[in-house]
C-alpha cells in the first residue's frame, strides 16, 4: 500500500476517533446539568433531594443512559447510516441518550411545578395559622421564641409546627391541617421537639 494511502486511512481513523470521543465530556456536563435540574425542578415532593442526592441520582440516570440506551441508539444510527464506524455510532448514541434524559428531567420537573407551588402555598398558610395560634395561646416564656419555629410534614396536608420554650426539650407544638381554608390547628399534647420526634434524616424546616 502506498504511503499516501496509508496516511489517508490513518487520518480518516483519527478523524472518527476524535468525532467518537464525546461520551466522557458529555457525561460530566449532563451530570452537572442533571444535578442542578433535580435540585431546582424537583420531580416529586416539596423540595429537591439536596445537591449530593441530586448528584447521585443524576449520575445513576446518566450511567443507565450510557450503558443501556446509548448502545441501542448507536446500533440504530449505524444501521441508518453506515458511513461511520460502530464505535463512533455508539459514542454518538450515548451523547443522544444523555441529552434525551436531560430533556426528560426538565419536562418532569416542569410538570411537577404546579404541585410544588401548591405545596409552598400550603406551607406558608400553615405557618401563618400556627403563628396566630401561638400568639394567642403560648405562655410568656414561649412567646419570646415566637419568631423562630420548626415545622415537619408527617403526612399529606398535615404539618407539625413547634415553638421552642425555656426548656429546649419541651416545645409547644400544634398539628395543622391544610386540606381546608383556613387551616385547622390542633394542639399536640406531646412537647417533644420535631427534631427528636421525626428522627434522623427527616425534613424538619426551621422558619424564622
Amino acid at each position: 500500500m502506498e504511503p499516501g494511502s496509508q496516511l489517508a486511512i490513518w487520518l480518516r481513523r483519527a478523524r472518527w476517533r476524535l468525532r467518537g470521543a464525546w461520551q466522557a465530556p458529555a457525561f460530566v456536563v449532563f451530570t452537572i446539568a442533571g444535578t442542578l435540574i433535580l435540585e431546582l425542578l424537583p420531580l416529586a415532593g416539596d423540595d429537591g433531594p439536596g445537591l449530593i442526592g441530586a448528584f447521585l441520582i443524576a449520575g445513576f440516570i446518566n450511567l443507565f443512559g450510557l450503558a443501556v440506551l446509548g448502545p441501542l441508539i448507536g446500533l440504530w444510527l449505524n444501521r441508518r447510516s453506515g458511513d461511520r464506524p460502530l464505535f463512533a455510532a455508539r459514542d454518538r448514541g450515548g451523547v443522544y441518550a444523555l441529552a434525551g434524559l436531560c430533556a426528560l428531567l426538565v419536562a418532569a420537573g416542569l410538570a411537577h411545578r404546579p404541585a410544588l407551588k401548591q405545596g409552598q402555598r400550603a406551607l406558608t398558610a400553615q405557618i401563618t395559622a400556627a403563628r396566630a395560634y401561638f400568639a394567642r395561646e403560648a405562655p410568656a416564656g414561649y412567646r419570646a421564641q415566637l419568631p423562630e419555629l420548626t415545622t415537619w410534614k408527617p403526612g399529606e396536608d398535615l404539618y407539625r409546627t413547634c415553638l421552642a420554650g425555656p426548656d429546649p426539650r419541651r416545645h409547644l407544638c400544634v398539628y395543622v391541617m391544610t386540606d381546608e381554608s383556613p387551616p385547622r390547628v390542633t394542639r399536640d399534647d406531646s412537647q417533644e421537639p420535631n427534631e427528636r420526634l421525626a428522627g434522623p434524616g427527616a425534613a424538619v424546616l426551621l422558619v424564622r
